[in-house]
């Protein structure tokens, strides 16, 4: 490691912390973010730039870099993300909110990686000189240094750790799949891809050094400065984007050979594209970047003895007749093309490791939607967002503008308007009689202590809306989102770069007030306008409502054509055999009733509406008086599918009974792991019986979570302030980062992800509307989501909080008490999955003994529960459920 002495003196510094004292005050949370302006989210200093060994600053700081795990989200790295305002230190995970006295414990720890606002990143904690005078502030900073130092090295452990123990994930893969038919025939393009990451990695310090060498640095000086590892390195988006698609294909493997190519492409296709960046040759590391995912597919073509010859990808492919060659080549660019769209869209609230794996995640289900409950998936992903993209677009962005004007500016007095101005005006009178009398007096009220208002002048500046944002292909260092970056300029003469970035909370682009500042030299700095003027501000508070309420009805009203037009066809046509989509669900789940087979066939309906056929009084293949037994030859399909749905709702609604009733007595981390038990009481009976209906229920309302959150944060009106008002008590400190609530979202897809996965490939059966719509199927693995974010998760957090006094070696908050926890949890909710998987009749007791079986369990649970530890580079209910999916299936339990 590197160590240069400060070169700032105590003045200097002096100002800077004055001047971050400043700027902190004014970073607070606020919900609602569309009335702030840019000049309010000044970002802190001393955290996103420092210096290279050529000595340029570098870039602000990645999205990996800017939170920890999901259960730790309260408790992020440093005191600003991505330019969203940054809370006070506030009490550990949980315990925010109105809680009782007795149940707050100490604060939070402080963020990791360490992070330092005193200067630009090591610099700052140079080895003090001899001459140096022993001052009380000298014997601070020599202070601080230690602490860093002793900080890094936990952090080392944590990385090494996290990096060790995903290897070992791979191994156990490795070691169930190595012997399956037909993986020899993949060796050359597997080799490749374990080669091709470490060396483009490699090559990243090795450039720093010829640069630093370049620059007039000794030898020696440009090793240690190439490579240099900073304090706030992350490894996580170097791994988990690029290594879990292929676990997942190896351990698919044997159900289809098509998902190793793919994701051997989509994996190298996540690689950071500052890795293959030349900032010499602009748009070259692209270029590169592209033939280092296509260098794998033709690797069989090098032959590396005369006696050892591989088959062609062209013929391996052809084998199951899926894709081509050629298809392998186009899914970079539809990768990044993609990364662009989804972080656009999302803005901060993924990290850039999840906004990968969701792209690769993507990518996978448009290749090989082939069941029909992917099929249904697809279409309400693919086929649905994008149609929703295009035709509510503008209706969105115009919604948000005006939701960011305040009220008050809507009172002051204006010019006199034209003629259709004025018959505007008393249209939009006659439509919101009555309704805003009551707010017009309460916002003068509230406004009286505001400075006297005046008429608009055209010559100010007005708010502008830019609708064409720009999107390209080419990959930057990280997608580009919903605000456009504004330029950095210097705060104070040779101290840091002080960065003013709007807080990105919004779903279109929207440029800053142009305002005039007097800058140091006493110039004015007027900010760049681009896109057509806005004429938001010279609505009078009725207009503006009538036209929230219209661009919120023309927004409805795409939305219900979009699901009623070709999602509704494209349903009907992939994924229900020409079928159509409502009169199919009517009959899939009430079609085993004998009083509506009897209505459908009396009034002739049956062309649309789909009956299943009656149960069979013959004994099925099954054990008799087992659950599958009752489900197929007494109850019927559809009429467990109605009993399923009966029970559902039944304990959601205890659930959410039980939190209005707790919210007064426990804390607020309590109340939102409530839900988590909701998930498993719900899921963990029910998967087994009928897993195709389940993972249908959860890709539906996954995509009622999604269409709901876009309403919320467009700010369509009625449906928003509702939305908000009931996920305000429950939201944790990553649903602040960007748009979107997360936790929601997440604790259902974490909990959806391992039983969409199993059922991949899997043999289906049934006959013209039901083909595919039922399967043999039934593994341990379906229930892999539901066991650790409900009960391992939920372990952790409750038990670690109260009873965690014993920390890990690395900083991150987290509790030995905690993840012991999380692996008692997981083990048991393992435990009892596999007991039900045979008292079900849907797998047979072993022979063997069944210690090994519980060994594995505690194997599958410590593996989980150390993933959990030290994660931090994406949200640990969509990645450690993966992770146990992955242990379970390579243990083969």
């Amino acid at each position: 490691m590197t160590l240069t002495r400060p070169t700032r003196d105590d003045s200097s510094r002096s100002s800077s912390q004055e001047l971050y004292h400043r700027a902190s005050l004014t970073l607070e949370r606020t919900r609602t973010p569309y009335h702030l302006k840019a000049e309010s989210l000044t970002r802190p200093i001393g955290l996103s730039t420092f210096l290279t060994p050529d000595g340029s600053a570098t870039s602000p700081l990645s999205r990996s870099e800017s939170s920890e795990s999901g259960t730790e989200a309260d408790d992020e790295k440093g005191p600003l993300l991505k330019g969203l305002p940054a809370p006070p230190l506030r009490m550990r995970k949980g315990l925010r909110g109105t809680s009782p006295a007795a149940l707050t414990p100490a604060a939070s720890p402080l963020p990791t990686p360490p992070a330092f606002v005193e200067a630009r990143e090591f610099e700052y904690f140079g080895t003090p000189r001899k001459t140096a005078r022993k001052t009380p502030q000298a014997g601070k900073v020599v202070k601080d240094f230690e602490a860093y130092k002793a900080r890094k090295r936990r952090e080392i452990v944590r990385r090494c750790v996290e990096t060790l123990l995903l290897v070992a994930i791979g191994g156990v893969i490795w070691t169930n799949v190595k012997d399956s038919p037909g993986i020899s025939d993949w060796n050359s393009e597997l080799l490749a891809y374990l080669l091709l990451p470490p060396v483009t990695y490699l090559t990243v310090p090795l450039r720093l050094t010829f640069r630093a060498v370049a620059t007039g640095k000794s030898v020696i000086q440009a090793v240690r400065l190439g490579f240099h590892i900073p304090s706030r390195f992350d490894p996580g988006p170097l791994l988990y984007p690029v290594a879990m698609p292929v676990l997942i294909a190896l351990s698919l493997f044997q159900r289809c050979h098509t998902f190793l190519p793919v994701a051997i492409v989509c994996g190298l296709s996540a690689i950071p594209p500052s890795v293959t960046a030349t900032p010499r040759v602009r748009g070259m590391g692209d270029y590169v970047h592209w033939l280092i995912t296509i260098f794998p597919i033709h690797a069989s073509q090098l032959r590396f003895s005369h006696e050892y010859l591989q088959k062609p990808v062209s013929l391996k492919l052809s084998s199951e007749g899926l894709l081509q060659q050629e298809d392998l080549t186009l899914l970079y660019p539809l990768h990044q093309s993609l990364m662009t769209i989804l972080g656009y869209l999302t803005t901060s609230s993924l990290d850039i490791s999840e906004l990968r794996l969701f792209s690769t995640a993507m990518i996978h289900l448009f290749l090989f939607a082939r069941t029909p409950q992917a099929e249904i998936l697809k279409a309400m992903l693919w086929l649905g967002g994008l149609c929703i993209f295009i035709t509510c677009r503008r209706m969105l962005a115009w919604e948000v503008a005006l939701a960011r004007v305040p009220t008050w500016k809507l009172l002051r007095r204006r010019p006199r308007p034209g003629l259709v101005s004025q018959v505007d005006q008393a249209i939009c009178v006659l439509l919101t009689r009555g309704h805003l009398r009551s707010r017009r007096r309460e916002s003068s009220e509230s406004d009286s202590e505001r400075p006297p208002l005046r008429p608009i002048s055209t010559s100010k500046s007005k708010l502008r809306l830019n609708i064409n944002a720009r999107a390209s292909t080419t990959p930057i260092a990280e997608p580009m989102s919903a605000v456009e970056p504004l330029k950095p300029r210097e705060a104070f003469t040779n101290g840091p770069v002080l960065q003013k970035t709007p807080r990105r909370n919004t779903f279109t682009v929207f440029e800053r007030i142009a305002s005039s500042t007097q800058s140091s030299a006493g110039k004015k700095m007027r900010a760049p306008l681009a896109g057509q003027s806005n004429v938001f501000l010279f609505f009078t508070l009725e207009q503006a409502r009538v036209r929230k309420y219209a661009y919120a009805a023309a927004a409805y009203f795409c939305v219900a054509a979009t699901i009623l037009g070709p999602v509704r066809f494209f349903v009907g046509t992939r994924a229900l055999s020409g079928h159509e989509p409502f009169g199919w669900a009517i009959g899939y789940l009430f079609g085993n009733i004998p009083t509506f087979r009897f209505w459908v066939v009396s009034n002739n309906l049956e062309r649309w509406i789909s009956l299943p056929a009656r149960v069979s009084a013959d004994v099925a293949p099954v054990a008799p008086f087992s659950i599958e037994y009752i489900r197929q030859n007494t109850l019927g399909p559809a009429n467990t599918r109605l009993l399923i749905c009966g029970y559902c709702v039944a304990v959601l609604f205890m659930g959410i009974f039980a939190v209005l009733r707790l919210t007064s007595v426990v804390e607020v981390d309590t109340r939102r792991k409530v839900f988590h038990g909701i998930m498993v009481a719900m899921l963990l009976p029910t998967i087994f019986v009928d897993p195709c209906f389940i993972a249908l229920a959860l890709s539906l309302v996954l995509a009622v979570f999604l269409l709901l959150d876009l309403f919320r944060a467009s700010q369509l009106p009625p449906i928003s302030k509702p939305l908000t008002t009931f996920l305000a008590p429950y939201v944790d400190g990553r649903d602040y980062r960007g748009p979107v609530i997360v936790s929601h979202i997440f604790l259902l897809i974490g909990c959806a992800i391992p039983l969409w996965l199993s059922l991949a490939a899997t043999p289906r059966t049934g006959e013209d509307a039901w083909g595919g719509w039922d399967t043999p199927v039934r593994e341990l693995s379906m229930v892999s989501g539901v066991v650790c974010v409900g009960m391992g998760d939920a372990a952790a957090s409750l038990v670690g909080r109260r009873y965690g006094k014993t920390k890990w070696y690395w900083s991150g908050g987290k509790s030995l008490e905690g993840s012991l926890a999380f692996a008692v949890a997981v083990v048991c909710g393992l435990a009892m999955a596999w007991t039900w998987l045979r008292l079900g009749g849907w797998a047979l007791w072993p022979s063997g003994p069944l210690s090994l079986i519980f060994a594995k369990f505690v194997f599958a649970g410590v593996g989980a529960s150390l993933l959990e530890s030290t994660l931090t580079a994406a949200n640990d209910n969509v990645v450690v459920p993966i992770g146990l999916w992955l242990l379970v299936r390579g243990l083969n339990i």
